[in-house]
C-alpha cells in the first residue's frame, strides 16, 4: 500500500514540474515568453532612462499643478525642478505662510530625493 501511494504521488507530481515557467531575463516583465522572435534585444540601458525622466517629468508637473491650484499660494511665482538626485525650488512667496505650504507640498519627496530651498520672500 505504502508503494503504491509513493507512485502516485510521484506520478502526480511529474506534470506540475513540466510545467514551470522559465525565467525571463528581464525581472521587469513577469511571465515573459522567451522565443526566437522575441529574442531580439533592444537597448536595455534607454528604458531605465526614459522611466526616470518620466517619472521626475511627472513629480515635476504634480508639483506646479499643487502650487497653481493650492488656494494659499495664490499670488505666489513658484518653479519645481526635478531630476533623479533633488528637487530645486525657485521663486517667491508673499509670507512666511506661503513657504511654509510649499515646504509642506513638496515633503512627501524628502524619501527620495534631497530638497533645494532657493524660495524667496517677497
Amino acid at each position: 500500500m505504502p508503494r503504491i501511494l509513493m507512485c502516485a504521488l510521484l506520478l502526480l507530481g511529474t506534470p506540475l514540474i513540466g510545467q514551470q515557467q522559465p525565467q525571463h531575463p528581464d525581472p521587469t516583465v513577469p511571465n515573459a515568453q522567451v522565443s526566437p522572435e522575441t529574442s531580439v534585444q533592444t537597448d536595455q540601458s534607454e528604458q531605465p532612462l526614459q522611466n526616470k525622466a518620466a517619472g521626475n517629468e511627472r513629480i515635476q508637473s504634480n508639483l506646479q499643478s499643487a502650487f497653481d491650484d493650492d488656494p494659499v499660494l495664490s499670488g505666489a511665482d513658484l518653479t519645481a525642478n526635478v531630476d533623479d538626485e533633488s528637487v530645486t525650488l525657485t521663486g517667491t512667496v508673499q509670507s512666511y505662510l506661503q513657504h511654509q505650504r510649499v515646504l509642506q507640498l513638496v515633503s512627501p519627496y524628502y524619501s527620495y530625493r534631497r530638497i533645494v530651498d532657493k524660495v524667496t520672500l517677497q
